[in-house]
């Protein structure tokens, strides 16, 4: 295996403060703590060559088990391993086969042209001159970006920037890629041709890809199993097919009136988190998807048409960002 990691927990401690002078005052002469477990007993394995997706709402871990398998910081217990090699220890082998690439946070000097920050990358990763030059126009090429290796990183689009600080994360030829949030702030086009471009990099070189992303698109077209964490716990690993519940559709209902959900609720007998709300026009009604089993199709239109006037129906494959979503919601049903 590539990575394990075994009860890995991570806790993080940050200062108590009432308010006030005299809150101020005690946390200067007698401060008090507060611990914060951001991973609880993380348990996993993962295989040379997979591609997968580490997802969850904001402050369920993801982030800090990234950088615990990157070594930037320690767990509070529990073991990791990458490629054999404790991550913390941060061993010159080990850094040389892994790459870091955090989508809100700048690697690369951001005075210097791309390629002058690309040639100091060589010389820190003793990469051989002709594997270099190679690996460069390969990459470039790939992502589109050859005619803008001579611009100041800053004067690049946020797009350009990102794609130049994937191949600055990866010229070495990394045997493990974390990557946090990579298409962030991109638009459509750009965040396409970066997925194609990891999607190709994978195949081709065979490297252990790690993704964080709220995009499901992200998710969806280039990872084989996906990891979720809530709240420090790990509580799904497998197929992102497997989180989709057999025989279940979303129908997509539009109402001449506007109820509200614990009104749709209490006329279908479904539970609220079942339903969820879409306003694709300020000036039309609510469209109102509900997440129901196939035999529930018909019972669901009885009641909804007795209380309420259907003006536009549809049944459609529930997507992986409502499962996810009601999975961060705290839906204890396993899919």
């Amino acid at each position: 295996m590539v990575i394990e990691v075994k009860n890995i927990r991570r806790s993080f401690r940050s200062p108590k403060k009432t308010e006030g002078w005299k809150g101020a005052f005690e946390l200067l002469l007698h401060p008090k703590y507060k611990e914060h477990e951001a991973l609880k007993g993380i348990n996993f394995t993962l295989e040379a060559g997979s591609f997968n997706g580490l997802i969850g709402a904001n402050g369920a871990g993801k982030t800090t088990l990234l950088k615990i398998l990157s070594g930037l910081i320690p767990p509070s217990s529990g073991e990791a391993r990458v490629l054999g090699y404790d991550p913390f220890k941060r061993s010159l082998p080990f850094r040389k086969q892994i790459a870091l690439v955090m989508g809100q946070k700048a690697q690369l000097w951001w005075d210097l042209p791309a390629l002058d920050a690309f040639d100091l990358l060589k010389a820190i990763y003793e990469i051989p001159d002709r594997q270099y030059q190679e690996r460069l126009t390969h990459l470039s090429e790939l992502l589109d970006v050859k005619t803008h290796l001579h611009t100041q990183i800053r004067r690049l689009s946020l797009g350009e920037r990102m794609k130049m600080e994937l191949i600055g994360a990866i010229i070495h030829w990394p045997r493990v890629i974390f990557l946090d949030e990579p298409t962030i702030g991109l638009d459509v086009l750009a965040a396409h041709k970066l997925r194609e471009f990891l999607k190709i990099f994978n195949a081709k070189e065979k490297a252990t890809v790690i993704l964080t992303s709220h995009n499901m698109d992200d998710i969806e077209k280039l990872c084989s199993r996906v990891l979720i964490l809530r709240s420090g716990e790990l509580i799904f690993d497998g197929c992102p097919d497997g989180l989709t519940r057999k025989g279940e559709v979303s129908l997509r209902i539009r109402l001449l009136e506007n109820p509200t959900r614990s009104v749709l609720a209490s006329a279908t007998g479904l539970p609220e988190n079942a339903i969820q709300e879409t306003s694709p026009n300020p000036d039309e009604t609510k469209v109102i998807h509900f997440n129901i089993k196939q035999d529930q199709i018909v019972s669901v239109l009885q009641a909804l048409m007795k209380q309420f006037q259907v003006i536009d129906m549809g049944i459609e494959e529930l997507s992986l960002e409502t499962v996810i979503q009601r999975l961060y919601e705290g839906d204890s049903t396993k899919p």
